[in-house]
């Protein structure tokens, strides 16, 4: 929860309601609104205008879309300028937050990979889709051959590709090993490998807990708890490509590396792993 002053701790209940309390009340039921709208406002824009526009302005209504969203939710985003590659690249980035989709997108056009139980989601599943997502089911070998043919397609055609290596959300603090099993479409096409690191402060730079989602929250309850703070400053920073010219295990651990450099904290000891990506309970688009 934020800080309040000692006038609104001291002040007396109002209806029922804290005057510590209200102000956040009023701040949550003031964003979810203007967010509800503005997901309204992608589902026009994803169902009746992308099928009119070409690729290049279908990217750029991406990206500000994305940015608004971020504004809407008090996130304030301070983001490097992605390197420019020649064609395409794959995009691995450690994860803490559903939130972390719309940090890359309000920077960079990227195709994200997600669980295959997003695409079922009410309206966040279908703009997911619509945006670009490619859906995982989870566990299966084979369909990680089948997103891998796909990344290599998008890849191939000069497109990004983003996936959270890591498997799982963590609370921002720390890293997990990265696992290699998606980064195989970029050895054989020989894409670079682009890492890319964020992480949540508060205005004053402290540690941010919440846009961490973990430990069992729900999506509802992440929002809350991110549209109940005053601000929350995202910061993206991207590090130098590597070259694609080693096993996918070996990549693997060098773009774990390279990101936990750009935070600024150790790398995890655990031995890397091939097991099929696991993707978590993610964006929604």
């Amino acid at each position: 929860m934020p800080d309040v002053s000692s006038a609104e701790a001291k002040a007396p209940y109002n209806g029922g309601v804290s005057a510590t309390a209200l102000p956040i009340l009023l701040r949550r039921s003031g964003r979810i609104g203007r967010l509800l709208l503005h997901l309204l406002w992608g589902v026009l824009l994803a169902g009746l205008a992308f099928p009119f526009l070409g690729p290049a302005r279908r990217d750029r209504i991406i990206l500000a879309w994305s940015r608004r969203l971020l504004a809407i939710l008090g996130v304030r985003l301070r983001a490097g300028s992605a390197p420019q590659v020649p064609g395409g690249a794959l995009l691995v980035c450690n994860h803490v937050s559903w939130l972390d989709v719309y940090l890359v997108l309000a920077t960079q056009r990227v195709h994200f990979v997600s669980k295959a139980e997003v695409r079922a989601w009410p309206v966040a599943g279908w703009l997911a889709h619509k945006t670009g997502t490619l859906f995982l089911e989870r566990g299966r070998r084979a369909d990680t051959a089948r997103v891998n043919a796909e990344m290599r397609k998008l890849m191939a055609a000069g497109a990004w590709v983003a996936v959270f290596p890591e498997g799982t959300t963590s609370d921002g603090r720390g890293l997990k090993r990265f696992l290699p099993s998606l980064l195989q479409p970029a050895v054989e096409l020989h894409c670079p490998i682009v890492p890319a690191a964020l992480r949540y402060r508060t205005p004053d730079g402290r540690y941010c807990a919440a846009p961490a989602y973990i430990d069992g929250v729900s999506l509802w309850q992440s929002l809350l708890q991110i549209t109940g703070e005053p601000a929350i400053v995202a910061e993206l920073r991207f590090g130098t490509p590597i070259a694609p010219d080693a096993h996918r295990r070996v990549l693997a651990t060098q773009a774990e590396h390279a990101v936990a450099s750009l935070l600024g904290i150790k790398p995890s000891d655990a031995p890397a792993s091939d097991n099929p990506l696991k993707i978590p309970a993610g964006p929604p688009a």
